[in-house]
């Protein structure tokens, strides 16, 4: 539609549109170009019926100076100078809030005791109580902030003998003035993968795919014994050797008052006699779901079923690390019924060089497509999740008063920040965008317009407040 045209649509039409624009790029392109658009917004008013696609975030990295974010859907990628820099946020400790909506560094040795770090906002902290949490912890935790405010952080430490594993993790429930602490002893085939999760009032963790622990959380410091735990068998419905499959990796999440478990398996075959493509891939992966039931009637109290993949034909999975989550496929405008997950391929270390990539699962006939490698770097254990939250800020009338070479590294700036027509957002939203037919290499922005044959990445309109994932 010609620019000219938009003041002649009705605001309520306006905002249809831009709720049907659900890459983050296009709904900060619109909002710049489309002043009646904005107009119909009052200040600070937070999009809710436009709910933007997930975007991944790759790893932290000891020594990194980048945020590296990927939109599968988009082809869009950048690149962003965290909040943090001083290398506190350490390999594996990410926070995530369990509906994907956040992310957090968690930091032991902050001055102020232990906090919680966004590393895309900045701000104040988030401060906990200490109670030496890492020292009972150990290095590297990670965790996840529930619904209910309880925030769980947990850590996996294979024994020498490569048998068991000691499973750790310390639960802040809303109106506690102290963590609960659990340390238990698990079964943990070599190098096995672990998921836990925090469901009505109870942690649930498992090493691979064998035996859930579902610990009962009291009210004092210390949780009870192992004894006093219920122990949930695999399920026979699960793809097991002798069908001819190999375990991959778990995935726990909640989804509408369910605990669901959905776990990736591959052919004991692949890759075969050559057949190594993409294709052969996507081909020997196969998913299988289960949900945790109450039962009566049997010696078990918990009981792992099979989930109908039709019943998720409303609702998109996003499967990472620390959290996954659900959303309802119509707030997408995408199909449902499908899970997105990430896959590392090393052809059976076959391959010199390991593949990352983003797969697609139909959980209604349980087949799977590719959806791209991810560039070198990132790690499928510990991509995270996140949706964008965005915030429509005020615009001033008034001529600009600063520089369009502004190039300070604001990140998110404060919603209530006056916005001046006619300017470009690139300094502001710290954010290194490549389009699909560009095809250029990432690079930081290190709080720098990023410059492309001598010509400026930037939009045109009224500058925009980026609210970030918070």
């Amino acid at each position: 539609m010609h620019g000219t045209w938009w003041p002649d649509l009705p605001p309520e039409l306006l905002r249809e549109v831009s709720s049907r624009l659900h890459v983050g790029a296009d709904f900060i392109r619109f909002h710049a170009v489309c002043k009646p658009w904005r107009d119909s917004h009052g200040p600070s008013t937070t999009t809710g019926t436009c709910q933007l696609l997930p975007w991944l975030l790759a790893p932290s990295k000891k020594s990194g100076d980048s945020l590296n974010f990927r939109c599968v859907f988009s082809n869009t990628s950048y690149v962003t100078p965290p909040a943090i820099s001083d290398g506190s946020g350490t390999g594996m400790n990410w926070v995530a809030s369990a509906d994907g909506t956040a992310v957090r560094y968690f930091i032991a040795f902050d001055p102020h005791g232990l906090t919680l770090h966004d590393p895309l906002a900045g701000g104040p902290p988030t401060h906990l109580p200490d109670e030496n949490v890492h020292r009972r912890l150990e290095e590297n935790p990670t965790g996840i902030i529930h619904s209910d405010g309880a925030v769980l952080l947990f850590s996996k430490h294979d024994s020498f003998d490569t048998s068991t594993a000691e499973f750790r993790a310390a639960l802040l429930r809303p109106g506690d003035t102290e963590w609960t602490f659990i340390h238990r002893t698990l079964e943990s085939p070599s190098d096995g993968e672990f998921c836990v999760a925090y469901h009505n009032g109870k942690i649930h963790v498992t090493v691979e795919d064998s035996l859930w622990h579902v610990v009962s959380v009291t009210g004092e410091s210390t949780a009870a014994t192992n004894n006093d735990d219920l122990q949930v068998p695999r399920p026979r419905s699960m793809p097991r050797q002798c069908d001819g499959y190999l375990y991959e990796r778990s995935y726990v999440l909640e989804s509408r008052g369910e605990l669901l478990w959905v776990s990736v398996h591959i052919l004991m075959h692949y890759p075969d006699k050559g057949k190594n493509g993409v294709n052969d891939l996507v081909d020997a992966l196969s998913m299988s779901m289960h949900t945790l039931e109450e039962v009566t009637k049997e010696t078990e109290k918990l009981l792992w079923t099979r989930k109908d993949g039709r019943s998720l034909e409303d609702r998109v999975l996003f499967l990472g690390w620390p959290n996954s989550f659900a959303l309802d496929a119509s707030r997408l405008g995408m199909s449902g019924g499908f899970a997105y997950f990430l896959y590392y391929d090393d052809q059976g270390g076959c391959r010199l060089h390991e593949r990352h990539g983003v797969f697609r699962h139909n959980l209604i006939d349980n087949t799977t497509e590719f959806v791209e490698w991810l560039p070198q770097g990132w790690d499928k254990e510990m991509c995270v999740w996140l949706l964008p939250q965005l915030t429509i800020a005020p615009v001033n009338q008034g001529p600009a008063t600063t520089s369009r070479s502004n190039n300070t590294c604001a990140g998110v700036l404060m919603p209530n920040l006056l916005q001046e027509e006619d300017r470009d957002f690139t300094g502001y939203w710290n954010h290194r965008y490549i389009s699909p037919e560009e095809k250029k290499p990432e690079r930081s922005l290190k709080g720098k317009h990023v410059e492309e044959d001598g010509e400026s990445e930037e939009l045109t309109g009224a500058r925009r407040v980026y609210n970030g994932w918070a």
